[in-house]
């Protein structure tokens, strides 16, 4: 017996080559539940034909599939906020999967088998493994221990994952409590890239718990035009390091404050020389002024200069 209410939620943005396979990857996964479960597209004002491809595709077999377009382009984060709020009435949990991602049959069935026996005033996500690949020929396979595990969280798990930067918790494939998804404000919508690891710190932060699955139920796909491709490419992912740095720095010592910008100093390292063996020299000068700027930071930090 079920109790309680789900939707799948697929943000879409200039997805035309991919999301016909995910809408019907996650077609099969209902199907398979036994049970109906509304599907909530958002197109993001796409430049391509993805509005019209999946427009096309939903039909008498897709009856539980509902389009909705934005009224202007509004980023990923702000699309998800958005939904959320329309389906807070509505709905207990929303599973969220990319327009560019793979679910396998077993992706909701596994998922809600764990949710109906949680406590909603307390956990907000839960969450499973996933497969990596760039071609269905080439998959990278992820952890399939089939453990199920609860983040203790005290202090040093909360700045193991601050100090990480990149959250092991993955938005795409994942399942949220949507009142505590609103409580906690939703994702910070100017954190294109590292608003998983921000979102997810605030909720251990708020004291709620979540599950994770070690199960691969998802394929994620990599991509050069991905969220992550973007901002390693523009370097918007250091910049919102800092941010990271400026919300959750209090929870950290000096020397893991270091720590991380050694870490910045190295990616800029990294990237300045390749920019610079490319030719790319704005890039290169971009990289070289953040490196500078990250070495000071850990020097100064490192010493206790803070």
């Amino acid at each position: 017996m079920i109790y309680k209410r789900y939707a799948v939620f697929i943000p879409c943005y200039n997805a035309a080559a991919t999301i016909g396979e995910t809408i019907s990857s996650v077609k099969a996964a209902i199907a398979f539940t036994g049970i109906q479960i509304p599907v909530f597209i958002y197109d993001d004002c796409s430049k391509d034909n993805s509005y019209e491809l999946i427009s096309g595709m939903l039909g008498k077999k897709f009856h539980d599939f509902n389009l909705l377009r934005n009224k202007e382009n509004s980023g990923e984060r702000t699309t998800t906020n958005r939904a959320f709020k329309q389906l807070e009435k509505e709905v207990d949990w929303v599973f969220i999967i990319h327009a560019d991602d793979i679910v396998k049959k077993e992706w909701l069935s596994i998922l809600i088998n764990e949710i109906e026996q949680v406590n909603d005033k307390s956990c907000f996500t839960v969450w499973s493994s996933y497969d990596t690949f760039s071609n269905l020929s080439n998959v990278q396979k992820g952890d399939n221990s089939g453990l199920v595990t609860h983040i203790i969280k005290d202090k040093k798990t909360i700045s193991d994952y601050i100090r990480k930067i990149s959250s092991s918790w993955h938005i795409s494939g994942a399942a949220l409590n949507v009142h505590l998804y609103l409580a906690l404000n939703g994702f910070a919508e100017d954190m294109p890239q590292y608003g998983d690891t921000d979102f997810f710190i605030r909720g251990l932060l708020a004291g709620y718990t979540d599950l994770y699955i070690a199960r691969t139920l998802t394929l994620y796909r990599v991509s050069a035009n991905s969220v992550t491709g973007t901002s390693f490419s523009t370097s918007r992912d250091i910049r919102e390091i800092h941010i990271l740095i400026d919300r959750f720095g209090y929870l950290l010592s000096s020397q893991e404050v270091a720590g991380i910008y050694r870490l910045i100093a190295g990616m800029c390292g990294r990237r300045m020389i390749k920019a610079m063996l490319r030719i790319k020299f704005k890039p290169a000068i971009a990289s070289s002024k953040q490196f500078v700027l990250a070495t000071y930071n850990y020097l100064r930090f490192n010493l206790g200069y803070s």
